[in-house]
């Protein structure tokens, strides 16, 4: 079940059409609930750079024909540091 508020996912989606994805492959509360742990934990600034990391270790899974299903994808996201 999703956390977040529909203008959200109205944001992705147009994003996602801009960008050429499919809204479908985005969790935006696992995104979310990184970049505020990060923000949290470490420091503010580098909330988005643990969003982009997130989006190319997905992207090099994809690369290797590996799975990239939502565990998946909380698995490489769990594996991101919060200390510094």
């Amino acid at each position: 079940m999703s956390t977040h508020p529909e203008q959200w996912t109205r944001w992705v989606e147009k994003a996602c059409t801009a960008l050429d994805l499919d809204p479908a492959d985005i969790d935006i509360d696992l995104v979310h609930e990184l970049s505020k742990n990060v923000s949290h934990e470490v420091t503010r600034p580098l909330a988005p750079v643990s969003s982009y990391l997130l989006g190319i270790a997905v992207g090099r899974r994809l690369e290797r024909g590996e799975p990239v299903d939502a565990a998946a994808q909380r698995e490489i996201a769990d594996r991101v540091p919060l200390t510094d």
